[in-house]
């Protein structure tokens, strides 16, 4: 959420270059390139950061690793169809003070269940590579499987709290006027014309929200800051405003912070299927129904919230609406301890992919699973070397 920081994690990558880590027949294999719209939309910063790491790499190409996945299950006719979490991987991982779990649902949507598999996996394997915890990658796999199956077979059994969470709590700020000051801090200037429009959109969101929360505070989404948030890896090329709202009392204490963000665009990936609702709703369902983290205000914005950007001519946006949680605190790879952090890790966010899927599909998945684990491995092997070989071409390595 409201974290921006990202470490540069060039040593760990250069050391494993070092020691062949990445060069099993990866000239071989055909570079996986971002969009060149994404990349072109891209900041010099983020394209440094690009280079500079594969794992962001990874974060930052989901659209183009989604239709590769796709093309290397285009022959499997019968795919369970799920609710995907649409990007998941390790770094998604997150905790607040009362809950954890993968978070974060901007390309939720429905598709084959083999997409957060794959995508899962791929992670794994990119962050045994940079902790140097290669020879564990199969027995971290074994892990995660273990959890999907048994969210599969048990999705109502208590999840075992892993230990990092504890760890990653201790790091959230402190208080929530410190809290606060750091939202303020990534809020971008805006010109008043958006400005306006935020102030707008906040009535109107308040007429929605209220609708099925009259007790709300009256002046809840009186709009006291807002600018723009360039923050984040995938989702970077999208808007993002951050808005500082009244809240519950007058009090600035309480204040909230709310993130309206544009919809990506998942238009054209082959084996997804298309949305039967306005776009931002699908982010709504898949954050209900597969998310363990809640959001107080969580909802679609209305269509007036921003304008368009300049250069994307008269049309207008479909947005989505959350609260910002304080405690709220993703892990990074830089916070794996040991092999058993991220063993915990791989086995939680199994478990909580296998027990969002409803009950109609448990079953047909746990076949499906069965029968393609085997080439589910061995198709994550090529893809991650492939996003390898592009990450060097675009690194010049």
């Amino acid at each position: 959420m409201w974290r921006v920081r990202q470490e540069y994690r060039v040593a760990g990558f250069a050391l494993a270059m070092v020691c062949g880590l990445f060069s099993s027949s990866s000239s071989a294999q055909r570079p996986l390139r971002p969009h060149p719209a994404a990349l072109a939309a891209a900041s010099p910063e983020l394209i440094d950061r690009l280079r500079a790491d594969p794992f962001t790499y990874f974060r930052f190409i989901n659209r183009a690793w989604t239709e590769r996945v796709c093309e290397a299950f285009a022959d499997v006719t019968d795919p369970t169809i799920v609710r995907l979490h649409g990007d998941a991987h390790v770094e998604q991982f997150a905790v607040t003070k009362d809950a954890w779990g993968l978070d974060d649902f901007d390309d939720s949507t429905r598709g084959p269940a083999f997409i957060d598999v794959v995508r899962f996996l791929g992670s794994i394997d990119l962050a045994t590579r940079q902790r140097g915890w290669t020879r564990n990658r199969d027995e971290l796999w074994n892990r995660f499987f273990e959890g999907y199956r048994l969210g599969l077979n048990r999705p109502d059994a208590p999840p075992r709290e892993p230990d990092i969470v504890r760890e990653l709590r201790r790091q959230a700020p402190a208080t929530r006027a410190a809290y606060l000051a750091q939202g303020e801090g990534q809020m971008q200037p805006m010109d008043e014309v958006r400005s306006k429009a935020i102030v707008s959109g906040m009535d109107v969101l308040e007429r929605l929200v209220r609708g099925e929360r009259p007790n709300l505070a009256p002046g809840y989404f009186r709009v006291q800051r807002a600018g723009w948030l360039r923050a984040g890896v995938g989702s970077a090329a999208i808007l993002k405003v951050l808005i500082r709202v009244q809240g519950p009392t007058t009090e600035p204490d309480d204040d909230v912070l709310l993130e309206a963000k544009e919809v990506t665009n998942l238009e054209g990936v082959r084996c997804l299927l298309g949305p039967t609702t306005p776009p931002a709703i699908r982010v709504i369902a898949g954050t209900r129904q597969l998310g363990r983290l809640k959001h107080d205000i969580l909802a679609v914005g209305p269509t007036l919230l921003v304008p368009a950007a300049a250069d994307r001519a008269e049309h207008w946006l479909d947005w989505w609406v959350s609260s910002w949680e304080p405690s709220y605190r993703e892990v990074r790879l830089s916070d794996l301890r040991s092999v058993k952090d991220l063993a915990d890790i791989a086995f939680d966010s199994g478990v909580q992919l296998g027990a969002g899927k409803v009950v109609s599909v448990r079953r047909p998945e746990l076949s499906s699973i069965a029968r393609l684990e085997r080439r589910v491995r061995s198709e994550t092997s090529t893809i991650v070397e492939e996003l390898l070989a592009g990450w060097r071409e675009l690194a010049g390595r």
